[in-house]
């Protein structure tokens, strides 16, 4: 999904003669954070799905731990850079996803009727033989299921899956994100042109009282 909002989001600022070049200005605080925690869940999924030792064993094990971790981490990261009022929706859609992962054994609930409208079979077996490390099915057990993955997107989109609220959050945030530091150049010079108007009077005038 984010990857898919990046791309997109990329595209829409060029189209609106954005910049990527501008988005040199995006400082992001502890960016090594979010690094971390994608290597750390990548590590443990490929781990669990090529081995079969006492490492994978471990993960297994312990990944309640681990994803809270790699929540944690993520959120911190993300706390950090709240001065960018963008990064609130990211947070929240973060928050949200990691309240029904906290109270689920540290697993994200999908929706079977979701996955079935969505024709992902292949995922929904996975699921079932208990072969995904990070997800579990839902069922009528499953605390805070709207917060779950319960939201499908079918074809004809290209990437068929199911996402949640907090998925469309992070997505919004970030796609906000990019598309405002794309047009930074833009808003400046609005900006710039506004006050130079701002010594004439309406009818063209100059204003005598304006500041210079």
């Amino acid at each position: 999904m984010i990857v898919e909002t990046l791309g997109l989001s990329l595209l829409i600022g060029k189209l609106r003669g954005g910049k990527i070049k501008n988005l040199e200005k995006l400082h992001i605080k502890g960016w090594y954070m979010f690094i971390i925690g994608f290597i750390m869940e990548i590590i443990s999924i490929l781990i669990v799905a090529t081995t079969d030792g006492k490492l994978a064993k471990f993960i297994i094990e312990n990944f309640f731990t681990i994803h809270i971790l790699i929540y944690i981490i993520v959120i911190v990261g993300l706390i950090f850079n709240i001065r960018e009022k963008e990064m609130w929706l990211a947070l929240i859609g973060t928050l949200l996803n990691f309240i029904p992962i906290l109270i689920n054994d540290g697993k994200m609930p999908v929706s079977i009727e979701g996955l079935n409208s969505s024709y992902l079979y292949t995922q929904l077996d996975l699921l079932e033989s208990d072969r995904i490390l990070t997800h579990i099915l839902a069922n009528e057990y499953t605390k805070c299921y709207y917060l779950s993955d319960i939201i499908p997107i079918p074809k004809p989109y290209p990437f068929p899956k199911i996402i949640s609220i907090g998925d469309i959050l992070i997505g919004i945030g970030i796609f906000l994100l990019i598309q405002n530091y794309m047009r930074y150049e833009s808003k400046e010079i609005n900006m710039i042109n506004f006050s130079s108007n701002q010594g004439y009077n309406k009818i063209g005038f100059k204003d005598n009282n304006a500041k210079e």
